[in-house]
């Protein structure tokens, strides 16, 4: 997937779990240190990537079940990052959460190169929006969008209004 596209996915993603939850924006707020935390957060419960093709070089036996060699298979990644046995509470959406082992970026050999990229681009834009731009909220005249994706979740469209004198 091309890191822009999912960079910009995180980066409204964090926009929409701030707006659906501003106990935890004010939180944010309150404490600016846990944006790295908030970041590691947003990737945990709306990965911009849901699912990621592979294929087996060998066999596999996964719940009982074997998967022949050279099959495909379709890890669910968001799906992963729900699994209550987990991640305590994991519909919550909780920028303190501590550990997040959330696989946003795969893992192992697939771990994406660009994950640290990603995560500092998400760091400087979410700074710069809620510290200069201060309050906003969804614009009312144009609902936001979902992607028509099954591999890819993020906003094709996303109205903000900032509010006027909410500057930080």
């Amino acid at each position: 997937l091309p890191i822009s596209e999912t960079t910009t996915d995180l980066i409204d993603n964090a926009l929409l779990c701030f707006l659906e939850y501003p106990d935890q924006l004010a939180r944010l707020r309150r404490q600016p240190e846990l944006l790295g935390s908030a970041i590691e957060e947003v990737l945990r419960f709306r990965s911009p990537a849901q699912s990621m093709y592979r294929s087996t070089k060998r066999e596999v036996e996964l719940n009982g079940r074997v998967i022949p060699a050279g099959k495909f298979v379709l890890p669910m990644i968001g799906s992963a990052n729900r699994d209550p046995r987990h991640f305590e509470e994991p519909e919550r959406f909780d920028i303190g959460r501590e550990p997040n082992p959330h696989l946003a970026f795969g893992h192992g050999i697939h771990f994406c190169l660009g994950a640290a990229l990603s995560r500092m681009e998400a760091r400087v834009a979410l700074t710069d929006l809620l510290e200069m731009m201060g309050d906003f909220r969804l614009a009312s005249d144009a609902p936001w969008e979902p992607r028509q994706a099954l591999h890819i979740h993020g906003p094709t469209r996303l109205p903000l209004r900032f509010e006027p004198g909410a500057r930080r």
